[in-house]
């Protein structure tokens, strides 16, 4: 039975001992539920102290070891590593991923090896980087002319942005006075003056760049507009056989990466062009279809206490303010996740296509019926629409 399924946890050096403790401790304090081997990629080490202490934190766990160098991001790393094993299925889990559930393992591997079914995960989601980098550039441009209730509802949903524009917003609140009034306008009124010098300052920088300090700037365009269902990649159970097709792609930067994940030719897509089905599993054990994913209480949706598998980022959306988890979750999910009136969408469309985007057609299909799909068409694209 071991055999048959392999789970590769990445430790990736640069992220530090406390994200692989946390992850042994999850492992360790929820049985998985079902025979499987570990293998750990200790990825990046450059020095055998810092080796040897990642490795202690293992000790106590069965595993196998594999050393990997910092090259071809996660997803690369993955491929390499699937070449080197024989397992008939493998999970994949991220530096960061946690587990949250006692027999996460046997519920994702139930579901995940059923004739049919492509990629089973722990999480998905509907965004595109496409609309998202668009939506959130419109917000810093709109927050350095902004005044009154659209100031107030863009700083209320977009402190997790904001700040580094109109610091100004987030100050404490002062005494209420007429002379305070005064001053408060005056204030405002240089501050957005500052705000559009700040901006002249970024000179070229546009989209992710200028979002979030330090990115790339990602070609959009690569990116399929919302919705985008795709499953993440920070906990995925996949055959071998079907991962290893992939692994002519060359991860030579973190679009690629991102385009792996949420790209056209994503894996998640790959495999629905092949006929093979994309799935959810949550903690309760149940598995969820594309059209369900909004339902299945998951990634950015209400408490998230429907997760089999979490990470930084559901930690993170866990600990935002009730306006920024609003932001995140229209980006995510749109209007599959209800209504946000509130929330200034500066004329970006998060809606519902004329249909869910459903893949029914794809449940027939048996898993052996799997194929390279290397072409890619427009229409491709509208089936999720």
């Amino acid at each position: 039975m071991k055999d048959a399924l392999g789970v590769i946890y990445l430790a990736r050096a640069t992220e530090g001992l406390d994200a692989f403790r946390r992850f042994a401790e999850s492992y360790t304090s929820h049985p998985a539920g079902t025979e499987h081997d570990l293998v750990v990629i200790y990825k990046g080490f450059t020095s055998n102290e810092d080796l040897n202490a990642a490795r202690r934190l293992f000790s106590g766990i069965s595993q196998l070891g594999i050393e990997l160098d910092d090259s071809g991001f996660d997803i690369g790393s993955y491929l390499l590593a699937a070449e080197r094993l024989a397992h008939r299925h493998l999970v994949f889990l991220n530096t960061h991923s946690t587990i949250e559930q006692a027999h996460w393992l046997c519920h994702l591997y139930r579901h995940g090896r059923s004739d049919g079914c492509g990629i089973a995960g722990a999480m998905g989601s509907y965004e595109s980087l496409y609309n998202s980098i668009s939506y959130l550039e419109a917000v810093i441009f709109a927050a350095a002319e902004a005044t009154g209730r659209q100031a107030e509802q863009l700083a209320r949903h977009f402190d997790f942005l904001l700040p580094r524009f109109r610091p100004d917003w987030y100050k404490p609140a002062q005494k209420n006075g007429l002379l305070t009034r005064f001053l408060a306008q005056a204030a405002n009124i240089a501050s957005r003056r500052r705000q559009r010098d700040r901006l002249r300052r970024f000179g070229s920088l546009r989209g992710s760049a200028l979002i979030w300090p330090g990115a790339p700037e990602f070609d959009i365009q690569d990116f399929p507009q919302f919705p985008n269902p795709h499953v993440r990649s920070n906990g995925f159970l996949v055959r071998r056989e079907h991962f290893l097709t992939l692994r002519d792609i060359d991860f030579k930067s973190k679009q690629d990466a991102n385009l792996f994940e949420s790209g056209r030719n994503s894996i998640t897509a790959k495999f629905r062009r092949a006929g093979l089905a994309a799935i959810l599993v949550g903690a309760n054990g149940d598995a969820f279809q594309i059209e369900d994913w909004p339902s299945s209480r998951t990634f950015r949706l209400d408490d998230q206490s429907n997760l089999l598998i979490a990470d930084n980022h559901t930690r993170a959306f866990a600990a935002m303010s009730e306006g920024s988890k609003s932001a995140h979750t229209l980006m995510t999910w749109g209007e599959y996740a209800g209504e946000f009136p509130n929330l200034p969408k500066l004329g970006f469309q998060f809606r519902k296509g004329a249909s869910a985007p459903a893949q029914n057609h794809e449940r027939s299909i048996r898993a052996n019926s799997f194929a390279d799909p290397a072409k890619h068409t427009q229409a491709d694209d509208r089936e999720v629409h």
